[in-house]
């Protein structure tokens, strides 16, 4: 009797001691042995949560039925799995044989329903990331069920229902049969456009819809529309929905809530850069004028070296996004922002903006300047132009104020005559275009390119605002704000008939707000093509904001003969 107590005792103690010293233990790393590539990275992904517990016999158990689990959603469903901790309990290894692998037998979709005639959901189940003969994937399937539905929801099949969803797999045969049978119903229609309050811009409201009653419901197209409304300047907020659960007699209604601008509105900015230095901007804008929605905007930028004012009035024709007349006015003052070189010039201009069918933005103009100007230590200059030109312009991108996709192009040709109120004969032509991608989500490419040229006997007496200089934050990085220009007897830079000039840029983003930048510009400003080609080159920083990027780079002016080195900083999108 005696001799059981004290076995027990000694039991107990061990016991007790195995377990003390347990709870004191946490598993620190782990290994995978006998998988490799996405088996391992998947089986990894829940491990990783095991690190910091305490290494028991229970969770030993449980993440075997987990690695099992992970194992299985790549499809291989007869894994062998054995767990075990290293000596001092702080590693758990993991070895894995994972057996045959399970292939997809057959994959049968059906489609009844006005859905089996649509042409863009059978291209999409086309195009489904399944393939027989295919390792089985249950992230796949998943993803391809997903896929469907959301597309059903996109083209307007709100009834669709599934009657049979599918994942049949045979142990034995190691394969797997895929089945949707999928009944969609009718396809709806654009009902009624119900706005939710009155509103005088209820003419535009209806006139910008991309639909009428009775097309074929596709959400990307409300989407566009709930855009194109929050672009035009008489709403603070829109929202645009269509009310599902009002649909009846095959059309579902459009509802459409805004919020109008208050009749005057004011913002207030300032920011940094390092042509410019501080600046200090006002905006007053007048939303609503008349009842035909004419609006008025006005704008006050201040800065050390450049104070400039504008005021431009405008009167949609039908489109106020794209189609309008509009009249404008400004003053602008530049003070040594260029060495040695003073410009102050008040303009006027008249506009008739639309859309061609292509969605180029059309811009007829005639537009009158009048000039005063000083370069170096000649006298001053009074020049006048009446310039009529036409610019077509195209902007497509996405990523809202960060993109990551991006394509512009602005095209432009004016003419002056000195027998119409102007200082000389002159015709002036621009071409400007920039190129955003992004790969594999970190890696941004930016390219840019901006050519000009002039016809004129002598750019002497062309307006300063009108020659052709290259240089600065947003030209050629390494040089300085127009310091890439021909010069005259005395070392002035007097600008050029013609420019050219291109961007390389590349960005990695390497956390969530920031990316790293390599780039290269080149370019010149010239009246004969005989000045160099100047070439600057650099890195920076990129961080992200909802106002857009903050860029911060560091250019060398590499073909420069001092070879030095400038900093700039400026805010907003490459497009």
């Amino acid at each position: 009797m005696f001799k059981q107590l004290l076995r027990f005792v000694f039991f107990l103690a061990f016991f007790i001691s195995t377990q003390a010293s347990a709870e004191q233990r946490v598993i620190e790393d782990y290994e995978i042995k006998g998988i490799s590539g996405e088996l391992e990275s998947n089986v990894e992904l829940y491990l990783k949560q095991l690190v910091g517990d305490k290494p028991t016999r229970t969770l030993q158990r449980y993440a075997k039925k987990q690695v099992q689990s992970s194992i299985k959603a790549l499809g291989y469903y007869n894994p062998t799995v054995d767990i075990e901790f290293d000596k001092d309990d702080k590693e758990l290894i993991v070895k894995v044989e994972r057996g045959p692998a399970t292939r997809i037998e057959a994959i049968n979709i059906s489609l009844s329903g006005e859905g089996k005639a649509d042409a863009l959901l059978q291209n999409v189940i086309k195009n489904l990331n399944l393939t027989q003969g295919e390792v089985l994937n249950h992230g796949k399937y998943d993803s391809a069920h997903k896929k469907i539905e959301s597309v059903l929801l996109e083209l307007g099949y709100f009834d669709a229902k599934w009657p049979v969803r599918k994942l049949a797999v045979s142990v034995q045969k190691n394969s797997a049969v895929i089945t949707f049978n999928i009944e969609t119903g009718v396809r709806y229609q654009y009902g009624d456009i119900i706005i939710a309050s009155e509103t005088p811009a209820e003419k535009y409201i209806r006139s910008l819809a991309p639909f009428t009653q009775g097309q074929p419901y596709k959400a990307t197209q409300i989407a566009d529309y709930n855009l194109e409304l929050s672009s035009t300047p008489y709403f603070a907020s829109v929202r645009i929905y269509a009310d599902i659960a009002a649909r009846k007699n095959g059309q579902v209604p459009i509802n459409i809530d805004v919020l109008p601008k208050p009749a005057n509105s004011y913002e207030i900015g300032g920011g940094f850069n390092t042509e410019l230095g501080p600046k200090v901007r006002f905006k007053w804008s007048k939303p609503w004028i008349t009842e035909d929605g004419h609006y008025l905007e006005s704008n006050l930028n201040v800065a050390e070296k450049q104070q400039d004012i504008s005021m431009a009035y405008t009167i949609p024709v039908d489109d106020p996004n794209d189609d309008l007349w509009r009249f404008s006015v400004g003053y602008k003052l530049e003070d040594e922002l260029a060495d040695d070189i003073y410009s102050e010039i008040l303009t006027g201009q008249l506009q008739r903006q639309w859309l061609t069918e292509n969605n180029w933005v059309r811009t007829a103009f005639l537009r009158r300047d009048q000039e005063t100007y000083r370069i170096g230590d000649e006298p001053e200059e009074s020049t006048e132009m009446l310039m009529p030109g036409i610019s077509y312009a195209r902007k497509k991108s996405k990523g809202g104020t960060t993109p990551y996709w991006g394509e512009q192009w602005l095209v432009s040709a004016e003419f002056g005559l000195d027998d119409v109120l102007s200082t000389t004969n002159l015709v002036r032509v621009q071409l400007q275009h920039a190129w955003l991608r992004t790969y594999l989500d970190k890696h941004l490419v930016f390219l840019k390119a901006n050519a000009g040229a002039m016809l004129v006997d002598d750019i002497n007496n062309v307006p300063y605002s009108l020659r052709f200089y290259a240089g600065g934050d947003q030209s050629v990085r390494g040089f300085a704000y127009q310091s890439i220009s021909p010069e005259d007897e005395d070392g002035d830079l007097i600008g050029g008939k013609y420019l050219l000039t291109s961007t390389i840029e590349y960005n990695y983003q390497f956390a969530q707000n920031w990316r790293a930048a390599l780039f290269v510009d080149g370019g010149t400003a010239t009246n004969d093509f005989s000045e160099e080609f100047e070439i600057g080159a650099g890195f920076g920083f990129r961080y992200l904001t909802p106002i857009g990027p903050v860029k911060v780079d560091h250019a060398w002016g590499l073909t420069k003969e001092s070879k030095s080195t400038r900093l700039s900083i400026t805010i907003g999108p490459e497009i």
